[in-house]
């Protein structure tokens, strides 16, 4: 049976509740994933990483890279289900966000600037930058392209999810360079 509901002016504005909230729990996932293996850990807006005198090892250097983009991935796998079962385009967003936020960062690891947290979790097992990278996208926009298929968003409000997740993402790396340059932490 085909949706013919359409996503309503909520969906387009909870990319911008959307967006920050699980990015910033994709960053306190690297943070918390630290903290729980005994490392002392900072956080920003776009980065978590070991205090300076706290030096994890290749174990918690895996978990700390890790836990950002499982936290990713469990908001992802929960907003799939309640998309799907609960038709909801509010939660297609989320998930949406989720693929749009992975994507960027794996296409810098493809670019070759920086590795993504996938990239160094894959360099750090042996396995190379790439095929966690891809795999994440590639998990992320087979969840994204059932739930779409199923709930048949309509290209506006993909085109809409992009943009405003392109807004989000870039929004956040200024200003956690802007706050980075102060010297200024969340935690």
């Amino acid at each position: 049976m085909r949706q013919t509901s359409k996503p309503g002016p909520g969906y387009y504005l909870s990319f911008l509740l959307i967006g920050p909230l699980t990015y910033l729990a994709h960053e306190l996932g690297h943070w918390a994933g630290g903290e729980a293996v005994g490392v002392d850990m900072w956080m920003t807006l776009n980065k978590a990483g070991a205090v300076d005198d706290s030096m994890p090892g290749r174990l918690e250097a895996i978990i700390i890279a890790a836990s950002g983009p499982v936290v990713t991935l469990v908001i992802a796998v929960i907003a799939w289900q309640l998309a799907t079962t609960r038709r909801s385009f509010i939660a297609y967003g989320v998930l949406y966000f989720q693929l749009m936020f992975r994507l960027v960062a794996g296409g810098i690891t493809l670019a070759g600037n920086h590795p993504n947290d996938e990239a160094a979790v894959g360099v750090m097992l042996g396995i190379g930058a790439y095929p966690l990278t891809i795999a994440m996208s590639l998990l992320l926009l087979a969840l994204t392209w059932d739930t779409a298929r199923r709930l048949r968003p309509g290209l506006l409000a993909n085109f809409a999810g992009y943009a405003l997740s392109s807004l989000v993402i870039t929004v956040f790396v200024f200003a956690d360079s802007l706050m980075r340059g102060a010297d200024i932490r969340l935690l």
